[in-house]
């Protein structure tokens, strides 16, 4: 899915995946030929799901890797 489809589906922005990628290392992001950002589907389901029950950004990317 694109970054703007995964932002609306947890509720941030592209910008936060980024960073949350940069930071983390969480989700990684597969690149268009034009460099565009693709995320997996099961991924950002699961970081969805971890975030709803996460009180943090960083507890909930260690959840959602295990899912």
């Amino acid at each position: 899915m694109t970054a703007e489809s995964a932002a609306a589906l947890l509720g941030t922005s592209p910008a936060i995946l980024t960073l949350w990628e940069k930071r983390f290392g969480y989700p990684v992001p597969e690149h268009t030929n034009d460099g565009q950002r693709l995320y997996a589907d099961d991924a950002m389901m699961a970081l969805r799901e971890a975030l709803s029950r996460e009180l943090s950004i960083s507890a909930a990317i260690s959840r959602a890797r295990t899912i």
